[in-house]
């Protein structure tokens, strides 16, 4: 069951994710419904990874990184770990500029603009950080660090850039850009965990740059959405 619930993460959901961004549904549908609607999901989905773990009852919360570390780590992790993830992300933004290249429109639609917009995306921005580090660095990565030829010294990493793979495809609503992005932000998210031991770092750090996404204004979207589009993947 833990691999079943392995490729529906790494391989059924990338593919659903570029229906919808092919679909275009995403930016016709209102934010509001966005929001609810991927917190619902994600809750569902890391639900039923962590009844799978309790069904199989061959790993233990520690395998798959859910242990505390101590105060002072813990805040040095998450600190060190959001700030490679700001450094990315800034030099992702320089090389948009450079390629004269805007955000997705659906990335665009994203963007809360009311009071009540925001507050949803708050608890969107914080249910990602806490379900999606749990899913891909938790139970996936864990998954492929099992396999013959992975448990190795360098078998961990290698099974970091697959989950990264499948993080930055399952990003597909995003343009090609936006999908490399997530890839290498997500493969940085994973080093807190090998290093430490613990997911709650990147749990933390996931959440916060997330949040980034609400110092962006409305006015700041449509002059972005201005600058011309690739298409979606």
């Amino acid at each position: 069951m833990v691999w079943a619930y392995t490729l529906l993460v790494l391989v059924a959901a990338p593919v659903m994710a570029w229906r919808l961004a092919a679909s275009g549904l995403l930016r016709k549908t209102p934010r509001t419904v966005v929001y609810r609607g991927g917190m619902t999901t994600s809750w569902l989905l890391a639900l039923a990874g962590a009844a799978v773990l309790w069904w199989e009852q061959d790993t233990s919360p520690a395998q798959v990184g859910l242990i505390g570390l101590p105060p002072v780590a813990g805040v040095a992790w998450s600190a060190g770990t959001l700030a490679m993830l700001l450094l990315g992300l800034g030099l992702f933004g320089l090389l948009l500029k450079l390629l004269r290249r805007g955000e997705s429109p659906d990335v665009l639609h994203l963007i809360p603009e009311t009071r009540g917009e925001r507050w949803l995306f708050i608890g969107l921005a914080l249910t990602a950080g806490v379900t999606e580090e749990f899913i891909y660095r938790g139970i996936a990565l864990t998954s492929l660090m099992r396999l013959p030829g992975l448990d190795g010294p360098w078998g961990p990493w290698l099974a970091a850039a697959l989950v990264a793979l499948a993080f930055g495809l399952g990003h597909g609503y995003q343009n090609v850009m936006g999908m490399l992005r997530a890839g290498v932000l997500g493969f940085v998210l994973a080093v807190p965990l090998l290093l430490s031991g613990s997911l709650l770092p990147g749990m933390a750090a996931h959440a916060v740059l997330d949040l980034t996404l609400l110092a962006r204004s409305p006015a700041s979207g449509r002059r972005h959405a201005a600058t011309p589009q690739p298409d979606l993947p």
